[in-house]
C-alpha cells in the first residue's frame, strides 16, 4: 500500500492495468467507503490494483477562490483513510489551475488511459469532471475502452443523503457525535504547535497552541473533549477553540491541553485532535480564578469523555 503525488508517477508505478475510483473524497465517510468498497471487489475480481485518484488543494481553492471549501481532514488522514477502506495505490494529483482547464476528453485520454491504465472506472452517479466540470459518467460510459460503474448516493438510517457538505454543516453547528456517525471517526483536526502568550502555563494549565494543516474546518467556539495524538502516542485533551472573553484582544485559537502530558517544548510539532464532544460554550469568568477553578471540572469532565467514548 502507498501514495504516490501525481498521475505522472502512477503511470510509471502501474506495470498493468488497474481499477481507478475518482473523487476528492473529503473525510472518506460512509457514502465514499461505499464507493470504495465497490473499487476494491472489482479489483480483486480481475487481479488488478484499486487505485484512488483524488485531489489537493480541494478544487474549489482553484475553481472558487473567493469561496474556498473548509475541509474535514487533513490530506495525510485522508490518504491513510482511503488505503484503510480499499485503496492499494492513492494517487494525489496536484489541482492547479492548468489541470482545471484540462478538457474532459484530454482527462480521459492522458489521465484514465495513459497514465492509470483504467480497466474499470468507479465513481458516483453525479460524478463531474474536466474543464467547467463538461465531463460526465454519460461520456465515460461513451468511451468503450473501460467498464463504468457509477455508484448511487448513500443515504444515512433516516434515508438523508450523506455527503461532505452535510457533514460539514453538522459540524460548522456543533453537531458532533451527528458528524462522527457519518464519518465513522470523531471530526480529524491536526495543527502545529506554535509560540503563544503562555497565559495556560501560568493558570497551571499549559496549553499547546496550534496553526491548522491547510484549510480545515473548525468547530464553534468553546471547549471541547478531545483525543490527541502526538508523536505516535494518544492523549485526553480538553481544547479551547476561538477566543476566550477573559482575553478578548487575543487572537482565535485552537489551544489544547494534553493530559499527563509530561510538560516539555512543543514548538514545531504536529498535534492531531479528534473532537468527542462540547463541553461548554466561551465564556467570561468574574476571576482568574473562578477560571482556573473551570478548567479544572473541564479537564476532570474530559477524562470521562475520552474514558467512555466508542469511537
Amino acid at each position: 500500500m502507498s501514495w504516490i503525488l501525481g498521475v505522472e508517477g502512477a503511470g510509471a508505478a502501474l506495470a498493468a492495468k488497474s481499477v481507478v475510483a475518482i473523487g476528492v473524497f473529503d473525510g472518506v465517510h460512509r457514502g465514499h467507503q461505499v464507493l470504495l468498497a465497490h473499487a476494491r471487489a472489482q479489483a480483486r475480481a480481475v487481479g488488478v490494483p484499486a487505485v484512488v485518484l483524488t485531489f489537493d488543494p480541494h478544487p474549489s481553492e482553484v475553481v472558487h477562490p473567493q469561496h474556498p471549501t473548509p475541509l474535514l481532514c487533513p490530506l495525510a488522514h485522508r490518504v491513510e483513510r482511503l488505503l484503510q477502506h480499499g485503496a492499494d495505490i492513492v494517487v494525489v494529483q496536484p489541482f492547479t489551475e492548468a489541470f482545471a482547464r484540462l478538457s474532459a476528453e484530454r482527462f480521459i485520454t492522458q489521465i484514465l488511459l495513459e497514465q492509470l491504465h483504467a480497466q474499470v472506472v468507479v465513481v458516483g452517479e453525479d460524478f463531474r469532471f474536466g474543464h467547467k466540470q463538461q465531463g460526465t459518467v454519460a461520456l465515460l460510459k461513451q468511451v468503450g475502452q473501460f467498464e463504468v460503474i457509477a455508484v448511487p448516493p448513500v443515504s444515512d438510517e433516516t434515508g438523508e443523503r450523506i455527503s461532505s457538505t452535510r457533514i460539514r454543516q453538522l459540524v460548522q453547528a456543533g453537531k458532533l457525535q451527528e458528524a462522527a456517525q457519518l464519518l465513522t471517526e470523531p471530526l480529524y483536526w491536526a495543527g502545529v504547535v506554535i509560540r503563544g502568550e503562555s497565559r495556560g502555563q501560568t493558570l497551571g494549565y499549559p496549553t499547546a497552541n496550534l496553526v491548522p494543516l491547510g484549510r480545515l474546518i473548525r468547530p464553534p467556539e468553546g471547549v471541547y473533549a478531545c483525543r490527541a495524538h502526538l508523536e505516535g502516542k494518544q492523549y485526553s485533551a480538553a481544547v479551547s477553540v476561538g477566543t476566550p472573553p477573559m482575553f478578548p484582544h487575543s487572537p482565535p485559537m485552537v489551544e489544547a491541553y494534553l493530559i499527563d502530558f509530561p510538560p516539555r517544548p512543543l514548538y514545531g510539532c504536529v498535534i492531531a485532535l479528534q473532537f468527542l464532544q462540547r463541553l461548554r460554550p466561551q465564556r467570561k469568568f468574574e476571576s482568574l480564578d473562578a477560571l482556573v477553578e473551570q478548567m479544572t471540572l473541564d479537564v476532570e469532565q474530559t477524562r470521562k469523555v475520552c474514558e467512555s467514548a466508542t469511537l
